[in-house]
């Protein structure tokens, strides 16, 4: 019996909090003592204090979704731009797993840019593109991945010309505080996470099979709404474009 692992990255602000609210609630329910994460959970509530403060100020503002809509956008474009190369290291084509295991330095080199602050992630994409285009030019058109490029750095634009032209000061200083706090919380509870998960392998299941089942049914619930939502994305992108093949 284990935590199971949940998406963080790829929940909503709203769900993220409400996800880490339900969370709390729990260790409070079963105390910290019992759960002997005493100290880790006292490092991880302030932290749940300022993701609760800047979710507040976030919700006052109207432009706030459009930026984060944008940010989500480049992640996953970023993402999926990385599984690629990653998978293509195990390509049956020699040549193709050669390509991929020099695109594979360049991407471990800058790591994954969707956990970065805005401002600090529109520069590491742009870097990264320019590296891909650039020096690596030849690697990228044998995995057939000039496309996937282009468009990261066409969302990578997009995304910093509407924080240039549509938000005030303040609401740029907001909108990156909630991404980095949203980082610092997950850092804090996947150790809390760690820690009971070694607890349960050294003390045995008995004293935490009730806290890790409420939580684990959360986790389930939360992972499955992002399926439910990137299954209904990915079906809308095909009829988009399917929509757009021209007819004879």
């Amino acid at each position: 019996m284990e935590i199971l692992v949940i998406q963080l990255l790829r929940l909503q602000n709203e769900e993220h909090f409400k996800f880490q609210t339900d969370f709390r609630g729990l260790v409070d329910q079963f105390t910290p003592t019992a759960l002997g994460i005493e100290a880790l959970y006292a490092g991880y509530l302030p932290f749940y204090a300022n993701e609760e403060e800047a979710l507040d100020v976030i919700g006052k503002s109207s432009l706030t979704k459009e930026l984060t809509d944008a940010d989500n956008l480049r992640d996953t474009t970023f993402s999926g731009l990385a599984g690629t190369v990653n998978s293509a290291t195990k390509h049956y084509k020699a040549e193709v797993r050669a390509s991929a295991a020099r695109l594979q330095v360049v991407f471990n080199n800058y790591g994954n840019v969707a956990i970065k602050s805005y401002d600090k992630e529109t520069v590491a994409i742009y870097q990264l593109v320019i590296d891909l285009q650039e020096s690596y030019a030849a690697d990228i058109t044998a995995l057939n991945l000039n496309e996937w490029v282009a468009e990261l750095k066409a969302q990578n634009t997009a995304f910093n010309n509407i924080k240039t032209t549509r938000f005030t000061e303040d609401s740029n200083k907001t909108s990156l505080k909630m991404k980095v706090e949203r980082s610092n919380v997950d850092e804090k509870y996947r150790a809390i996470v760690k820690r009971i998960n070694a607890l349960i392998e050294i003390n045995g299941e008995a004293g935490y099979k009730n806290f890790v089942a409420e939580l684990n049914s959360r986790i389930t619930a939360c992972n499955n709404t992002i399926a439910q939502r990137e299954g209904r994305n990915a079906k809308a992108a095909e009829s988009t474009k399917t929509s757009e093949i021209p007819k004879d």
